[in-house]
């Protein structure tokens, strides 16, 4: 017992990280999870694995740039459905793995640097709310900051301790299941290997090569048959950025986005939403970006700077935020705040570091400062209106209307436009009632799950829409509302 006792006193100041970040991402967990377009179709790919498990090579197209991601996210996804079809599972995924993440930033920065430095970044990522917002989702970008901190930590630790040169190969494969952002590490990678290269032994040749095509060994059988169409991608993507001058001339044009981010890092607007500031349906009243936020987060990154003279893993560090940096600036197919998510991932543990610095005093009031900052943000979140529940609940209400019928599920949204502002329905009403014979979703994920559409005519017409529709495919029968949602029951 009193050992027990003895490591929680040792140990609070984890503790109290956990407890923290625990909160910020489990809080009204299912009320505040998004299910939107994106999440339908990793699930819908990831459903047709549990119905009939068969090998995959790709997974979703990464924006804009022609590229397929691998599939390690959809079978994860999969072996998660497996367990339940509700999609709630994903939210405790989510949100169990950004408390890990946390967990990492804290111990990942205890041992670059110290205790006091790791206690400071582990609350900063533990407690901002814009870090929150994007651990509660569950799609693929969800491992970026994760995966960011260890190809970090596995770079600065690998010229003394060459091994650690095989998770860095992991962890690059396993970037082209998760997002392309985090292919800024290539470059560090491919100069830490050059310097260390003498001091790496044939074994440890064979486990970085043999573990890097065993994770990207289902794009390699995919390119296999495509002339290595999709591997090429990043090749081509640099010689347009080099050939096109576009890439240069979105410098100045990204760096408010830049800012933003930075901004929002450390604080959002009150009585905002996840819809909101992502962008999501209809959504995109972003907060703003707070001008002495972003010269703090200016300061932090000179400071980075004049540190990086004579420390070797500052200057990795500072490297590695430049490059994150760079690509995001230089990007020129568009540009959205989860591309920075491996920045921010490392943006807190140079906070750390900066705050280590600062006499205690006034470095505890600021993190106290912020922390209860971003609590009253959450506090007054108000996600509730378009999360799953507020979804579940209506599908719940409008059931004993059409579960004994054919139906086609319509869905319907201010801003017109077919299905991406309003997507996650079909797989919603699949999980919480009944599979519809045809909807408006089968326009663009039919091709997933063509034995599920049916030719023949339905009975009723369902429809739902975010906010009371403006025009009916028909006189309504029943009428019903859960958050900002409206269903309808029309007949045909």
């Amino acid at each position: 017992m009193n050992n027990i006792v003895n490591k929680i006193k040792s140990n609070w100041f984890l503790i109290m990280i956990v407890l923290v970040s625990a909160f910020f991402r489990f809080y009204k967990i299912g009320d505040w999870f998004t299910f939107n377009f994106d999440e339908e179709y990793q699930t819908l790919l990831a459903w047709e694995q549990v119905k009939n498990f068969h090998p995959i090579w790709i997974g979703v197209s990464a924006s804009n740039v022609g590229f397929y991601l691998g599939p390690g996210f959809t079978y994860l996804t999969a072996l998660l459905l497996s367990i339940t079809s509700d999609p709630i599972i994903l939210a405790y995924f989510a949100s169990g793995f950004g408390v890990i993440t946390t967990l990492s930033v804290y111990w990942i920065s205890r041992r670059l640097f110290d205790k006091t430095s790791a206690l400071f970044a582990g609350l900063f990522y533990a407690a901002s709310v814009f870090v929150a917002y994007f651990d509660r989702r569950f799609w693929n970008p969800t491992p970026i900051a994760f995966i960011s901190v260890w190809l970090f930590y596995s770079l600065v630790r690998a010229p003394k301790q060459p091994r650690w040169l095989i998770v860095t190969a992991i962890l690059l494969a396993t970037a082209l299941h998760v997002h392309l952002s985090l292919l800024a590490f290539w470059p560090i990678a491919v100069v830490v290997v050059w310097q260390t290269r003498k001091k790496i032994n044939p074994a440890n040749w064979l486990m970085m090569v043999g573990g890097y095509l065993l994770v990207v060994s289902p794009l390699i059988v995919f390119d296999l048959v495509h002339r290595f169409d999709n591997l090429l991608m990043p090749v081509r993507f640099v010689a347009k950025f080099f050939t096109s001058n576009r890439g240069a001339g979105n410098l100045v044009g990204n760096l408010p986005a830049l800012e933003k981010v930075v901004s929002n890092f450390f604080f959002l607007k009150l009585h905002t939403n996840i819809q909101d500031e992502f962008g999501l349906g209809i959504h995109g009243q972003t907060s703003p970006g707070y001008p002495a936020l972003i010269a703090l987060g200016a300061v932090v990154f000179v400071w980075l700077i004049w540190q990086s003279r004579h420390n070797k893993t500052i200057r990795l560090l500072t490297i590695s935020l430049s490059l994150f940096a760079l690509a995001f600036l230089t990007y020129s197919a568009g540009t959205v705040q989860y591309f920075l998510l491996g920045f921010v991932a490392l943006f807190t543990m140079a906070l750390g570091r900066f705050f280590r610095q600062l006499p205690r005093p006034l470095a505890i009031v600021a993190v106290i400062v912020f922390v209860l900052a971003n609590t009253t943000v959450l506090a007054t979140t108000t996600q509730t209106q378009y999360g799953l529940t507020a979804r579940k609940n209506l599908i719940k209400k409008m059931l004993p209307y059409f579960s004994d019928k054919t139906f086609y599920l319509t869905t319907l949204s201010p801003d017109k436009r077919p299905y991406h502002s309003s997507g996650g329905w079909r797989y919603l009403f699949k999980a919480y009632g009944k599979t519809p014979s045809a909807s408006s979703a089968d326009q663009f994920f039919g091709w997933i799950y063509p034995d599920e559409i049916s030719r023949a005519k339905p009975e009723i017409n369902v429809v739902v829409s975010e906010y009371p529709a403006e025009r009916l495919p028909g006189r309504p029968t029943a009428i019903f509302q859960s958050g900002v949602y409206y269903g309808y029951i029309v007949q045909n």
